[in-house]
């Protein structure tokens, strides 16, 4: 088990990694930086009922009335 991370390390080394020049056109590498928003200007998410939170609360009670049914000794 200790060998684990040298044997990671060395296994590492051995990857072929591809060479990332040329991959971007010209247009690319020449275009801008995007614009970056600071936190407090962006909006907060609305939360309404057309987002399915009922939907989704009754598919995880019925997800967990199913585990509760399972019967631990039967699964060894």
């Amino acid at each position: 088990m200790r060998y684990a991370l040298p044997f990671l390390l060395i296994l590492a080394a051995c990857a072929d990694i591809p060479a990332l020049d040329g991959t971007l056109s010209d247009t690319a590498r020449l275009a801008p930086y995007p614009r970056l928003a600071p936190l407090e200007d962006l909006p907060a998410p609305v939360m309404t009922e057309a987002d399915g939170m009922e939907n989704r609360l009754a598919a995880l009670q019925r997800r967990a009335a199913t585990l509760r049914a399972i019967d631990p000794d039967a699964l060894q």
